[in-house]
């Protein structure tokens, strides 16, 4: 199983103890679970639509940049502002560990739509904007998610293991 070789990719080179709270991040999934053992998982969080690695594939198209998109988007905005612009953070507010990345995609693609010239400034500052509003949106998602964990597991030590394609994002590390 596709899933399950993520959550269980980070015990083929250490000796982390279940319970542990994963974070998948891939162009197919986003979501919070609870890995208990083999087999046994139980879901904190996930997308109500599109996972992150297809934000960021979306993202890069319209910025023409090429696929995958989340090393392109990764490697423009360590040139770029990340306060250049205010992107919205759907579902940020809400006390759970449910993501929603659409609207996010919708703002960026109207952001692109306005500019007369999409320069290589303007891309690298999209692409800055974007990243850091990803990385705001899980780093309150995971204290939600971690809140949650404790309440249901009571660990002596929360875990943290961040899998997927997209974790090998530098900038959300």
């Amino acid at each position: 199983n596709h899933l399950e070789g993520h959550a269980l990719s980070p015990k083929l080179n250490s000796k982390l103890d279940y319970p542990y709270l994963l974070l998948l991040i891939s162009g197919g999934h986003s979501q919070y679970l609870s890995v208990q053992d083999i087999g046994s998982y139980k879901r904190l969080g996930t997308t109500i639509d599109d996972a992150l690695g297809e934000a960021f594939d979306k993202t890069a198209r319209l910025l023409k940049l090429g696929y995958p998109g989340g090393p392109q988007i990764e490697k423009l905005a360590l040139a770029g502002n990340e306060n250049k612009y205010e992107l919205p953070k759907p579902l940020i507010n809400e006390k759970n560990s449910y993501f929603s990345f659409s609207g996010l995609k919708t703002s960026v693609a109207q952001l692109v739509n306005k500019q007369k010239r999409l320069t290589p400034q303007i891309k690298k500052d999209i692409a800055a904007s974007f990243q850091k509003t990803i990385g705001d949106i899980i780093k309150v998602k995971t204290k939600n998610a971690i809140s949650e964990f404790e309440k249901m597991i009571k660990p002596k030590k929360i875990n943290i293991v961040v899998a997927g394609g997209v974790a090998a994002n530098q900038y959300l590390k």
